[in-house]
């Protein structure tokens, strides 16, 4: 039976009571052997413990982890069987209590419980011996030493009548049904269970015979770790590169001599919300009036309109489930979707180099990682920050003055070029330099390398070379190559030219390599080999040796032929004027033809020009005589201005009809002009 004694034990011990729910089997002790951080902002965890037959294991999850390790929790246990994972549900204290007649806040107290509990059969011992169904708990005020405290008096209703005692003297207090005392103990197990609650248990059960090793491993969510080096330089043409990852221990657990393997790549990670409950949206179906159910007719196929599935009480069909959203980038939980591309992870047999520095080597831009496994153990507790070194070699570096004009107008920046040769690929990060070709070491500036794959160089600039000087300038110019004129048709070739010209004025002491940075163009490279010379997307990169306190100049000539044609008839007396005159530089045949052809453009002109006055002249006569007209309707009959508008009406039309037969004659010659304009044009074959 559930007595008092057992319940005020419980309630006082129940923050121990979570380590007693594993009492069923023997539980070994995991450790953590293998920490894996990703570039992916994931980290992979890696336990094992040694077992004997069937056990249990216990692994501490923070609640925001939890979906991360219910999505991909793996276990190796290759001498047992298939295992299970336990773990209590988010919301299992509902559950539990959803078939309790009391709820959670009972627990608060023993009168809370027996109150709540209100009608059931109880015994008692002492003060006095009786069995009954509790009626009421009630508080009352009492003193005690002259200090007030509160009191529970309990009544029960028993065989003999109403009794009452004080429950806080009472003694061995018990529920007669035992059923209701087992869901007692199983509501107090489940309380003491979610008391921790950002934290849960993760029981695994090894199945298996005899002794052996299990390992246990899960990813979940983790801070990026960050790359920074520092590069010493030397006057040999060789610096030494220092690699650190800098980490962070944000696992909840603290890491005690486990195997560091960071991985730089782009691997696809999603979140899952694996820990809540979801249900399936069922629709409602009314009962019929007469108490049938109708079944849907079978029409021989899957056919049938939508309707009939609700006519008759099927439910909605079946509908495909829509393609999944992309994962957002916030923290929120991704669609349920698994990852097309994974990142490949050794889980298992993992060594350790015994080469201090050495890494694992694997690098391809974005497609797969580079693996750098540490060659000592690390031990570092939960939430402390670390920073270790992955890299330690020595590698080629040539110093060079950096000239990028959009970066600085006048100066190069003073820089290192790498070529990795360490045999993998290296992660972005910050880079420190220090100098020391004055024989002292010196902080030189910082400098930012992007990705690094092995045989690849990389420009690191650090500072602004203030001794060197560029004056740069930009020439263009068009020079007509080749020209036709045929069937009226002018065909020319032009080759146009860009000169990008730089003059550095070098240090005045040292001697200087001066890397330039040139627009490129989609134009032939005339001063120089394009398929010798370093080009990215938009620039070319051509060195220049400048000696202490000399002077070099770098033209770099970019050159295309362009082709264009005109209709000849079609172009204006300045285009004619131009391509006639020196200053086209045509051919003298065809500029001759040119010449006559501006000729015959004048004489069309011209007409057009006496056509134009005509029409002029046509239309003020017609608004003058529309004024008249008015001004007629105004004066008297038979007046002198009557007859004075008369007159001028009668010279107008004379006027008007002379500029009629002007315009016919002028409209004769400008056809008869134009049509030997284009025959002589359409004549040519130059």
């Amino acid at each position: 039976m559930f007595t008092i004694r057992r319940l005020s034990a419980r309630l006082a011990g129940g923050a121990t009571a979570l380590a007693l729910l594993s009492l069923s089997a023997a539980a070994a002790e995991l450790q953590l052997k293998r920490v894996m951080l990703s570039a992916g902002g994931v980290g992979y965890f890696e336990y094992q413990a040694e077992v004997d037959g069937w056990e249990t294991l216990d692994v501490p999850v923070r609640l925001d982890q939890v979906d991360d390790v219910l999505k991909s929790a793996v276990i190796f246990d290759d001498a047992g069987g298939s295992g299970t994972i336990e773990l209590q549900g988010r919301d299992s204290l509902t559950e539990i209590f959803r078939t309790m007649p009391i709820g959670p806040e009972a627990f608060s107290s023993p009168g809370a419980l027996y109150s709540a509990l209100q009608g059931e059969e109880v015994s008692v011992s002492e003060p006095l011996s009786a069995q009954g169904k509790i009626v009421s708990v009630v508080e009352e005020a009492a003193w005690k030493d002259g200090v007030a405290v509160t009191r529970h008096r309990m009544s029960l209703m028993t065989e003999n009548g109403l009794v009452q005692f004080v429950l806080e003297d009472a003694r061995d207090i018990a529920f007669t049904n035992e059923a209701l005392n087992a869901k007692v103990n199983d509501a107090l197990s489940a309380l003491a269970a979610n008391r921790q609650r950002e934290l849960r248990t993760l029981k695994i059960t090894a199945r298996g015979d005899g002794s052996r090793t299990v390992t246990v491993g899960f990813v979940i969510e983790a801070p990026l770790w960050k790359t920074s080096y520092r590069l010493v330089t030397a006057a040999d043409g060789k610096a030494r590169m220092q690699g650190w990852a800098i980490i962070e221990n944000a696992s909840g657990t603290d890491w005690t001599d486990v195997e560091l393997t960071l991985v730089s790549g782009n691997p696809v990670t999603f979140r899952q919300a694996l820990y809540d409950k979801y249900y399936v949206d069922r629709p409602s179906v009314p009962v019929e009036v007469l108490g049938r159910v109708t079944p849907r007719r079978d029409d021989g196929s899957t056919g049938g309109e939508e309707t009939d599935y609700y006519k008759n009480g099927q439910g909605s069909p079946i509908e495909p489930a829509p393609p999944p959203a992309p994962a957002p980038a916030t923290r929120a939980p991704a669609p349920l979707e698994e990852s097309a591309e994974t990142e490949d992870i050794v889980v298992t047999g993992s060594t350790i180099s015994g080469k201090p520095g050495q890494v694992a080597a694997e690098s391809t831009e974005a497609a797969t990682s580079v693996i750098f496994t540490l060659s000592n153990a690390v031990t570092a507790g939960s939430g402390q920050s670390l920073t270790v070194p992955i890299l330690d070699r020595e590698i080629p570096a040539q110093m060079i003055s950096f000239f990028q004009p959009y970066t600085h107008p006048t100066h190069p920046l003073s820089a290192v070029k790498l070529t990795n040769e360490t045999g993998t690929g290296l992660p972005p990060g910050i880079t420190t330099l220090f100098d020391t070709s004055s024989g002292r070491t010196v902080f030189a500036g910082d400098a930012i390398l992007s990705v690094l794959p092995v045989g690849e160089d990389r420009i690191l600039s650090y500072a602004v070379d203030q001794k060197v000087r560029i004056d740069q300038s930009e020439a263009q110019e068009s020079t007509l190559s080749g020209a036709k004129l045929t069937n009226g048709v002018l065909e020319t070739q032009t080759v146009q030219r860009v000169t990008n010209s730089y003059t550095v004025q070098g240090a005045a002491n040292e001697d200087r390599t001066v890397l330039i940075e040139t627009p490129r163009y989609d134009w032939e490279l005339k001063s120089h080999d394009l398929a010798t010379t370093e080009t990215t997307g938009a620039y070319l990169r051509i060195p220049v040796f400048v000696g202490a306190g000399k002077t070099e100049t770098l033209n770099v000539v970019w050159e295309q032929v362009a082709s264009s044609s005109a209709e000849a008839i079609d172009l204006d007396e300045n285009a004619i004027a131009y391509y006639a005159s020196a200053d086209g530089k045509l051919p003298d045949p065809i500029r001759a033809a040119f010449a006559r052809m501006g000729e015959l453009k004048a004489e069309v002109s011209r007409i057009d020009a006496a056509i134009e006055q005509a029409t002029a002249e046509r239309t003020r006569i017609y608004e003058e005589q529309e004024r008249i007209r008015a001004n007629l309707e105004a004066v008297p009959e038979g007046s002198d201005l009557q007859r004075r508008y008369l007159a001028t009406l009668a010279a107008q039309e004379d006027r008007l009809a002379a500029l009629e037969g002007e315009m016919v004659r002028l409209t004769g010659e400008r056809a008869a002009a134009e049509e030997t304009l284009r025959a002589y044009v359409m004549s040519i074959n130059l």
